[in-house]
């Protein structure tokens, strides 16, 4: 999976990048619009990681475009294709920043000026190894939190790190399946610098790490979520109120932990004893006849 770690940078673009830019590098960027059309490059190659930095003033409006690079190599001649072809198409300057996310010392990527008769270009390069992890570490978006793998640990131990950022996504996320996400994005990130084996290693050793069905807290925050919307669903009606009480009960309760096991699910709405066989087959998208089956087992 070669490229998974530039997937797990666009999927988290829109908290990541205004973070880096504004914080890391002072740019403040007013409104974000996406360009309806790719740029094509060459036959091979899209600019797909681009934006319209949008301003109250059109003038001031330019294009935004950023690589994600984990080999050491000069950009300048790749960055200066890439301008003159969205000049061509879209008649605004564009804003270059190349994002570093190698293990060897940067060299040959830092090279971030051409000058050549007639022509100067610039752009812009974050190495995110020389910026201390805590820059990354503290935030309270996970997106930004998982960046710290990729920083400086300074005279930190790499488990110690790892620890740390698990410690604060489950801070920040709680115990739910969406934290399954992070856990694994940040194993992907890892495998950047080497540390696959001790990011696993955390993750498993974590008490994030669980079977959500058998969970206590679980079962009885599907059984509370339940009971909650249902309460506040029948001053609006049964039919709207089991609607709700199943939206409450998966929001707060279970996060959609029911996707692991549907007949867990009905049994422990069963034993909330708050719905019908008949309601809970039709919630559930099942037979009465199977629910009843279910129930006598």
């Amino acid at each position: 999976m070669p490229n998974d770690y530039d997937k797990i940078i666009k999927e988290n673009f829109e908290e990541l990048i205004p973070y880096l830019l504004r914080d890391i590098l002072g740019m403040d960027l007013p409104k974000l619009e996406d360009l309806k059309d790719k740029q094509q490059v060459t036959i091979e190659r899209e600019m797909d990681n681009l934006k319209k930095v949008v301003h109250e003033n059109p003038e001031d409006d330019y294009g935004l475009h950023w690589e994600i690079q984990s080999a050491d190599e000069d950009m300048c001649s790749r960055n200066l294709l890439y301008y003159g072809l969205f000049y061509q198409r879209y008649n605004l300057p564009l804003e270059q920043i190349v994002i570093y996310v190698g293990e060897s010392p940067a060299k040959n990527i830092l090279i971030s000026n051409l000058e050549i008769k007639g022509l100067t270009l610039k752009f812009t390069v974050i190495d995110l190894r020389n910026i201390p992890k805590d820059v990354f570490l503290h935030s309270d978006k996970p997106e930004i939190v998982i960046l710290a793998i990729l920083s400086d640990f300074g005279s930190a131990q790499p488990e110690s790190v790892v620890r740390q950022i698990l410690e604060h996504l489950l801070k920040l996320i709680g115990r739910v399946p969406r934290l399954k996400k992070y856990q694994k994005q940040l194993h992907v990130l890892s495998r950047l610098r080497k540390l696959s084996a001790i990011t696993k290693k955390e993750i498993n050793t974590m008490p994030i790490h669980y079977e959500i069905e058998t969970d206590e807290l679980y079962l009885e925050g599907q059984e509370k979520g339940i009971k909650q919307g249902i309460e506040q669903g029948i001053e609006q009606g049964i039919e709207q109120g089991i609607e709700k009480g199943i939206e409450k009960g998966i929001e707060k309760g279970i996060e959609k932990g029911i996707e692991k096991g549907i007949e867990k699910a009905i049994l422990a709405m069963w034993n909330s004893k708050l719905l019908t066989i008949e309601q809970i087959a039709s919630i559930n998208n099942v037979s009465v006849v199977y629910v009843e089956q279910l129930l006598k087992a």
